[in-house]
């Protein structure tokens, strides 16, 4: 357990967590290998999860148009989750990914029970919708 914990204090968005708080964060993702190529996340689509990556890039399009590349430590997904709205781009694995898999009822537990997590996300989420 403790090389699990290791791992997520490694992801900035978690270094920060209590140990009880990062035993919270493994009971709620999945660490997944995604292939180049594969599409995470659909623009226009429903939202079920986010996803943080441990390893690899995802590519970010909207309408088309590259918006963004996120690595190792970055996120996606959070947006449609916390506005409850279909996701506003693409996400596809630019290269093989590792990542956590947090679904749309773990983000809510995890946000009810590590309400300090949804301060950390607030500035990045803000500047991304200031983006758009």
């Amino acid at each position: 357990m403790r090389q699990v914990h290791d791992h997520l204090k490694q992801v900035p968005l978690f270094s920060g967590l209590t140990r009880d708080e990062l035993e919270h964060m493994h009971r709620v993702t999945t660490e997944l290998t995604v292939p180049a190529g594969d599409v995470l996340m659909e623009q226009g689509a429903v939202a079920h999860e986010m996803v943080v990556v441990l390893d690899g890039t995802l590519e970010v399009t909207r309408n088309g148009a590259h918006v963004a590349d996120i690595g190792p430590g970055g996120f996606a997904g959070e947006m449609a989750l916390l506005t409850d709205r279909p996701r506003n781009s693409r996400v596809v694995a630019k290269t093989d990914v590792t990542l956590l898999h947090i679904d749309g009822r773990g983000f809510t537990h995890l946000l009810d029970d590590v309400p300090h997590l949804a301060v950390k996300l607030l500035p990045i989420v803000a500047a991304r919708v200031a983006e758009d």
